[in-house]
């Protein structure tokens, strides 16, 4: 888990670095998303969530950016028990936005990025479960004023939850599926 943190850090460290052009930012989006459960015994079902995220990021218009996301995920299904459907997740994404030059202030855009969160859970020996996640995904940026940039896009994410054992069997867990969303952004 310390790896993947460490992990996620380095990538957007490394992309932000050399980058000028503050922004803070909020997104809302609902993914399809489908659980799987591979053990002792076995399924899948579909699951999906909402998700709100609060970000700061850095970068120049038409080029590459960087952000760091604190993400706040509400699943419609309880995964590990019979009570919490909220994971909390903190992330990072490097994003390489395209200028356009048919048409001014529109930056289409590319994204990959990681993140680690954790998630409550009664009737296991740990309190909370942990989890990895990768995004990768494309979407739109539109400078609608001088500061205020309108966001859409659709991600691919999938994620891997910590493994659980309870005497003998051990559970993996894994979801995967496509979030569109909506957001705005803030440039100082």
């Amino acid at each position: 888990m310390k790896k993947s943190f460490v992990l996620a850090s380095l990538l957007v460290l490394g992309a932000t670095s050399a980058m000028a052009g503050m922004y803070v930012g909020i997104d809302f989006g609902v993914n399809s998303n489908t659980d799987k459960v591979t053990g002792a015994s076995s399924g899948s079902w579909k699951n999906k969530y909402k998700d709100f995220s609060v970000k700061i990021g850095t970068g120049k218009d038409g080029d590459w950016k960087g952000q760091l996301r604190l993400s706040r995920i509400s699943y419609n299904e309880t995964i590990f028990d019979a009570t919490h459907k909220t994971l909390i997740e903190f992330g990072g994404d490097t994003i390489k936005e395209f200028t356009l030059e048919s048409v001014k202030n529109l930056y289409p855009y590319v994204k990959i990025g990681l993140g680690v969160g954790s998630m409550s859970v009664d009737g296991y020996s740990d309190s909370s479960i942990s989890e990895v996640s990768f995004n990768a995904g494309v979407g739109v940026s539109y400078k609608a004023l001088e500061n205020v940039y309108l966001i859409a896009g659709v991600d691919y994410v999938g994620r891997k939850w910590q493994d659980v054992t309870i005497g003998a069997y051990t559970w993996s867990t894994t979801g995967s599926g496509v979030k569109p969303y909506i957001g705005v952004n803030y440039a100082f």
